[in-house]
């Protein structure tokens, strides 16, 4: 029954909105959290359509701002800001399943891999490490420039093999440009468009003509980037978090460690405790283990595509660009929502072409229900700031950040005892931490004029 009503579009929609539903509905009525009052709540910018407006001219990610303005004039509140996160995720796992039929039918084993489409776009639309792109109502950054990013190579797609003109040339660099507007780590799709290609075994001297509008927005964006005070700023405070051989050493780590979050999602943590590595033998492990992928990525071009491809793309969105433009978090789980999408491809081609159809449709069914829970047990720790961070402390126990959120969390629900106690650990931990210096001092005067 699965595999005949999954056969169509249609019925692939439904399945996917029944697990996206089924996952996330006890997502629904989690509070906001940490950034969401800097961006949304506490921000006026996106309070109103004037204000909004007005915004255009001196600030960052204008579209990602219209979303959050559309949603807090809705009136809603935030039950509709998780709705409207909803709906992007299962947009995005309807873009994967779309794209994975593409990949499929341009492999000659497309006859036997029917099914994988679904079963990819099922598995992606149920991974835990993507509820701090969803759950997580900032986390749209991501999830929303996902969207873009991915329609826009679907257009891509498409038009290459329908000849037209109007998705190559029109809707292509059109989605770029909105997902510019999201977030302007989508500076990497037109390379993203190549890797394609290659996947594909195309030629990529052969697609560089219908790509030029893509290389078209790239360098008018490069410009309005350097060229804007906005941007300029924003990327004039990234580059002063890190040198270069620091970056390298921390993105190498962080690519490590969100495979690692990938494979084996038992701890999803919002603030994981990543020291800053500046020398070889602290990164030797991390550094052999990317080595090997990119042994396997070569090895893989020709025979197995999918794996070169999803290796590669991998690479591409979680390694070069933070190289110039460091993060101020080397890693966080919002980043493999688009970086890993392709893995759940080439996992469920190695799984049909390794065993019957039977075989694969009970492995996938399996993996399914595993990450289906996960992911209802972790939008749990979403239901209030201090269960969140609570599990954040678990999970990072040194990190002075964690150890004063958690306590003004607690200060703000009246458990001043806890709150003291938070606060202590994060100064001893770190003795420079202003905030919680700031907010114990605080919190003893409030203590002593009572």
């Amino acid at each position: 029954m699965f595999a005949r009503f999954s056969e169509s579009n249609s019925g692939a929609f439904l399945w996917l909105a029944l697990a996206v539903t089924v996952c996330y509905a006890n997502a629904l009525n989690a509070p906001f959290h940490f950034d969401d009052y800097q961006v949304i709540v506490d921000y006026p910018g996106v309070h109103s359509w004037a204000a909004w407006a007005e915004g255009l001219t001196h600030g960052i990610r204008p579209l990602l701002k219209f979303s959050y303005t559309f949603n807090w004039t809705l009136g809603t509140g935030v039950a509709g800001f998780h709705f409207v996160n909803l709906l992007i995720h299962l947009c995005n796992s309807c873009l994967v399943y779309s794209l994975a039929q593409k990949f499929v039918q341009q492999q000659w084993q497309h006859k036997e891999l029917q099914h994988v489409p679904i079963f990819a776009a099922l598995l992606f639309a149920v991974h835990p490490v993507h509820t701090e792109a969803i759950t997580y109502i900032c986390g749209r950054s991501a999830s929303l420039m996902a969207l873009f990013y991915l329609a826009g190579l679907l257009a891509y797609v498409s038009g290459r093999m329908e000849a037209s003109r109007v998705k190559l040339y029109g809707l292509t660099p059109l989605f770029f440009i909105l997902a510019l507007g999201v977030k302007e780590t989508a500076v990497t799709f037109p390379m993203a468009l190549l890797l394609w290609e290659y996947g594909c075994r195309g030629k990529w001297q052969c697609a560089l003509a219908p790509q030029w509008p893509s290389w078209l927005v790239l360098f008018a964006a490069t410009l309005v980037f350097l060229y804007s005070d906005s941007y300029l700023s924003h990327m004039e405070r990234s580059v002063q978090f890190h040198s270069l051989p620091e970056n390298v050493s921390n993105q190498i780590r962080a690519f490590s460690y969100l495979m690692r979050q990938w494979a084996l999602p038992l701890w999803l943590n919002i603030d994981p405790d990543l020291p800053l590595q500046n020398d070889l033998p602290n990164i030797l492990q991390p550094l052999t283990f990317l080595l090997a992928l990119l042994a396997l990525m070569a090895a893989c071009w020709q025979t197995r595509p999918w794996i070169g491809f999803s290796l590669a793309w991998l690479m591409l969105q979680l390694i070069p660009l933070h190289l110039f433009l460091p993060r101020i978090d080397i890693a966080n789980d919002r980043q493999m929502l688009l970086a890993g999408w392709p893995l759940f491809l080439a996992l469920c081609i190695e799984l049909r072409l390794w065993s019957n159809e039977r075989t694969t449709r009970l492995i996938t069914m399996l993996l399914f229900a595993a990450l289906a829970t996960l992911t209802v047990l972790r939008n749990q720790d979403y239901a209030s700031e201090i269960l969140l961070l609570q599990d954040t402390a678990i999970k990072s126990p040194d990190k002075a950040r964690v150890h004063n959120n958690l306590g003004y969390a607690y200060l703000l629900a009246g458990r001043n005892k806890e709150a003291s106690n938070e606060f202590i650990r994060a100064l001893q931990l770190d003795p420079g931490l202003f905030k919680a210096r700031f907010n114990l001092d605080r919190l003893n005067d409030e203590t002593l004029s009572k």
